[in-house]
């Protein structure tokens, strides 16, 4: 079994996985609809109901491993890789809101190219150190962990 001290990292990896990392990325994912959609008033709204189950089984998919017994040799040998890979996430998220702070200041149609630059940056950053800890996490698992699409 894991040491109490080592479950944290681990937790933390987990939780930014399943919540800001997803926050981060459906956030962008509507703001480039945005940019692309040609009239809000041609735009419809999605179904409210299929979103409730999608959020029950990401749920469920993040308490199964929050609970789920982990492999102590694969994690010894993945546990730096692990912690490396959420100070990196901490990194770019802090970086993500910071960008975004910057963004709404100006406003989309005066935004400064290098306040969207990091903005997008950041935003390419999370979803590259996320696939990462997926994969990490796949194999400390040993089940194949996919929440970064």
């Amino acid at each position: 079994m894991l040491d109490a001290i080592e479950l944290p990292v681990l937790m933390k990896a987990v939780d930014f996985l399943f919540e800001e990392g997803r926050k981060i990325l459906e956030e962008r994912r509507e703001r480039r609809k945005a940019q692309n959609a040609p009239a809000p008033a041609e735009e419809k709204e999605p179904a409210a109901e299929p979103a409730v189950p999608a959020t029950e089984a990401k749920d469920e998919s993040k308490q199964g491993l929050l609970s789920a017994k982990v492999d102590e040799t694969q994690w010894k040998g993945h546990e730096r890789e692990v912690q490396h890979l959420a100070r990196l996430l901490e990194t770019y998220s802090r970086n993500y809101h910071l960008a975004k702070e910057q963004y709404a200041k100006w406003g989309s149609a005066l935004v400064p190219p290098i306040v969207a630059h990091n903005l997008s940056e950041a935003e390419d950053a999370v979803i590259e150190t996320s696939k990462q800890l997926e994969a990490v996490l796949s194999k400390v698992y040993n089940r194949d962990i996919q929440v970064v699409k």
